[in-house]
């Protein structure tokens, strides 16, 4: 039972789509390709994922992206785990996967904000992340970590 934390490939599109149908059956397929796609595109601001791998299947998978408008504030997104694989430590080891990438990133300026919407904070407070705004969307709650 090898599990390993890597960038995502395109080879990894379909596994990531399957657990999206699965966490979010009402979100469009071709939406959600296309945003996974948007990695591997020859745009010049687009979004990086990760994927846990357990036994060469996707597990979990989340993805970041520098804020246009900021270059200092990353945003995590796309959080999901197969729920086959739910409450056994993939989420976890993903976040700070998630995390200790975007304080790795080389290119100046560097990230002093990580920001992520949610519904569950209590799950992110041990990260690090505080509540900024409890009626962000709806029922997400916006969470930011400050970066030192």
């Amino acid at each position: 039972m090898k599990t390993k934390i890597r960038k995502a490939t395109p080879k990894d599109i379909e596994q990531m789509l399957k657990i999206i149908k699965q966490n979010s059956p009402s979100y469009p397929r071709a939406v959600a390709k296309k945003e996974i796609e948007e990695m591997f595109s020859k745009a010049l601001h687009k979004p990086a994922y990760l994927v846990v791998e357990k036994d060469k299947e996707i597990v979990a998978f989340g993805g970041f992206i520098r804020s246009w408008i900021d270059n200092m504030i990353f945003n995590i997104f796309w959080i999901n785990t197969n729920p086959k694989h739910k409450n056994l430590g993939f989420g976890t080891k993903l976040i700070e996967a998630l995390i200790k990438e975007i304080k790795s990133i080389k290119e100046k300026p560097k990230a002093k904000i990580i920001l992520i919407s949610t519904k569950i904070p209590s799950y992110y407070e041990k990260f690090g992340f505080i509540e900024i705004n409890d009626k962000y969307d709806g029922d997400y709650v916006l969470m930011e970590m400050k970066i030192k």
